[in-house]
Parts: C-alpha cells; sequence; structure tokens
C-alpha cells in the first residue's frame, strides 16, 4: 500500500539528496573558487556532502548504497580541502 510507497518516496528523496550533495562538491572541486565570499560559500556548499555521505557510509545497507556514501564523502572533503588550501609552486 501507500506506506511502502511513501517509504520507497522517502529514500530516493534521501539519495538524490546524497548524490546532489556529491556532485555540487565535485563541481567545487573542479571550479575552484579564489575569493574569501567564494571559498566560504564553497564550503558552506560542500559541508553536506561531507555529512550524508558520511551518514551513509556508515550505515549497516547494502555494499553500492554504502559505495555511494564513501564517494560523496570523499568529494565533499576534498572540495573543502581544496578551496583551502594554498597553491603549491607550480599550481
Amino acid at each position: 500500500g501507500s506506506r511502502v510507497e511513501s517509504l520507497a518516496l522517502a529514500a530516493a528523496i534521501v539519495m538524490l539528496t546524497i548524490v546532489i550533495s556529491g556532485v555540487v562538491a565535485a563541481v567545487v572541486v573542479v571550479r575552484r573558487p579564489v575569493t574569501r565570499t567564494a571559498k566560504t560559500v564553497a564550503t558552506v556548499a560542500s559541508f553536506p556532502a561531507v555529512l550524508t555521505g558520511g551518514w551513509m557510509w556508515s550505515l549497516d545497507v547494502g555494499t553500492g548504497a554504502r559505495l555511494i556514501g564513501l564517494v560523496v564523502f570523499v568529494a565533499g572533503a576534498t572540495a573543502i580541502v581544496r578551496t583551502w588550501r594554498r597553491p603549491g609552486p607550480g599550481s
């Protein structure tokens, strides 16, 4: 019935949110903000990827869902680190 459909819809919305946060983090990694304001916005936009990806990775769910969580977590963490790290010589 409708309870199963509601649960499926809720699960789909959660997964979509997690995947979108990973995509936002990946865009931040590629576009690498320059100004302090842009860096702050990028960090705020990437932080949900760290939280939701880490949460999904830690759940006792299927391997595929945990792998998605890990990828999203790594994308978010990489985006935050690369946003604030100073470029080294030759970068």
